[in-house]
């Protein structure tokens, strides 16, 4: 068997061993094979990219520790149903609200396939098919927009992406000739998926992604399940390799020793490091590395954009949306908006809005009571004041009852999802991948190559990429 087919199968069994708690006995681990290894590899992070490296390098048989910068484990990945009582008591809604990833993209991708051999109800969202789109003001379904130019403008652009040749242009700037009006559209259904803001994102990153996916590209979420619950329990084995609240602060791979160092003074010594911090936190220097890391990786890392990212979470006492609508598209503030109940709740009064770059960092900067005022005035212009009317509120205080998920706050995570810039395409991100020696690897979703940076698969799949880099170090050395 191939080196990478054996890794590959190392993560199926982990996944099918691994499984929540409820399926675990339905089925036994492959046998799996035996790396010697007398040294240890230290994997910094532990989110989906990190966990998983981790659990197929201890799979292997090799001794491996995790360093978590913060307090619990999932990066990214945080579920409302995981929340202390106080927050997760403030909404009813009966199906898993994600205040980070939120939707699955791909059935036949890697963690698509994982949630598949757990049998898990999902929620496909391509087979509802019922977006709205906002235009002047006015939400409509793209039937109902059928005849209007502007949107008819958009619509072609956004479909002739993939084939985009260019280089050096943002989203903005290749779309010079999509009226104002549908701007907005194309912000929302594209840059703001992507991570940031039209001005911002590269168009050729995004083509080259589109192009690069081998998955089915459908959009699913959970029925019943949170995102976090099965990350935890798929990686549980390796929980007990994780030491939280351990920030990493430096990292010298001079010797054969790897010394990292904590913003507390602590140190661990390893042999190999796989790092799968967010490329917020390469970006900012948070990690000093001894030697510095080669130009090559600095240019790529800066090529590669990371901005603020905020979820909202809003609670309504009458659904004037459309309890089939799926997605609103098209917002200026509350650029994507998810009817997060729907076809999987008897709820369909909960909305989580979710807003990358700039207008995040404008959000981000206001009071809690200022944000949600100016998400409801644009809901209001939308869907004529009735936002303001039906939000729900607490009896006692008339407070608004919201949840809050400002990524930008986040110490160890400073934003959301990594993009490419204008100057950036897939090689720098196959570049911040690459390893730096035989000591020092990288992982995490912006490594991802694929086409599935910023999604959970990207950080699942750039593990087992940096997994077998790091078996094929060993094996050569041996």
């Amino acid at each position: 068997m191939k080196r990478r087919k054996a890794i590959q199968k190392i993560g199926l069994s982990l996944t099918a061993g691994a499984a929540l708690p409820w399926l675990s006995a339905c089925s036994k681990p492959d046998p799996e094979p035996e790396v010697r290894y007398e040294g240890t590899v230290a994997v910094i992070g532990a989110g989906a990219a990190g966990l998983y490296a981790a659990g197929i390098l201890s799979a292997k048989g090799i001794n491996v520790v995790v360093l978590e910068a913060a307090k619990e484990l999932g990066g990214r990945i945080k579920s409302l149903r995981n929340q202390p009582s106080e927050i997760r008591n403030l909404l009813i809604a009966d199906f898993p609200v994600e205040l980070g990833a939120e939707m699955v993209w791909g059935t036949d991708s890697l963690f698509g396939s994982m949630v598949k051999n757990l049998n898990l109800p999902v929620l496909n969202l391509d087979e509802l098919n019922k977006p709205v789109f906002v235009l002047g003001n006015q939400p409509k379904a793209a039937a109902d927009w059928a005849t209007d130019a502007d949107f008819l403008a958009q619509k072609t652009f956004i479909e002739g992406i993939r084939n985009y040749t260019g280089s050096g242009q943002s989203i903005r700037q290749a779309a010079t000739a999509v009226p104002t009006r549908a701007q907005a559209l194309i912000n929302s259904q594209v840059a703001n998926v992507f991570g940031s803001s039209a001005d911002r994102v590269g168009i050729k990153g995004v083509a080259d992604s589109l192009k690069a996916r081998k998955h089915d590209n459908k959009i699913f979420v959970l029925r019943g399940n949170p995102l976090q619950d099965i990350i935890l329990s798929q990686f549980a084995r390796i929980a007990s390799a994780v030491k939280t609240n351990n920030p990493v602060k430096s990292i010298d791979y001079t010797a054969d020793t790897i010394v990292i160092t904590t913003t507390e003074g602590k140190t661990f010594e390893a042999n190999k490091v796989i790092v799968t911090v967010p490329v917020s936190i390469l970006k900012a220097g948070t990690i000093q590395f001894s030697p510095a890391l080669p130009a090559e990786k600095t240019t790529a890392i800066s090529r590669i954009g990371m901005d603020a990212a905020i979820r909202v979470v809003l609670e309504f006492r009458k659904n004037f949306w459309g309890e089939d609508t799926t997605l609103i598209w098209g917002g200026s503030s509350a650029i994507q908006i998810f009817n997060a109940g729907v076809a999987r709740s008897r709820f369909y009064q909960t909305t989580t809005i979710t807003v990358y770059g700039p207008r995040a960092a404008e959000l981000s900067a206001l009071s809690r009571v200022a944000m949600i005022s100016a998400l409801l005035a644009e809901l209001d212009l939308f869907y004529k004041g009735q936002a303001t009317q039906f939000v729900r509120r607490n009896l006692d205080t008339n407070e608004i009852l919201t949840v809050v998920q400002d990524w930008s706050k986040e110490e160890y995570i400073k934003g959301g999802i990594s993009y490419l810039t204008p100057a950036g395409t897939l090689t720098d991100r196959e570049t911040l991948g690459k390893p730096v020696g035989t000591r020092l690897f990288f992982a995490g979703e912006a490594t991802d190559a694929t086409g599935d940076a910023g999604t959970i698969n990207g950080a699942l799949v750039s593990a087992e990429k940096a997994a077998e880099q790091v078996v094929e170090s060993i094996l050569k050395a041996t």
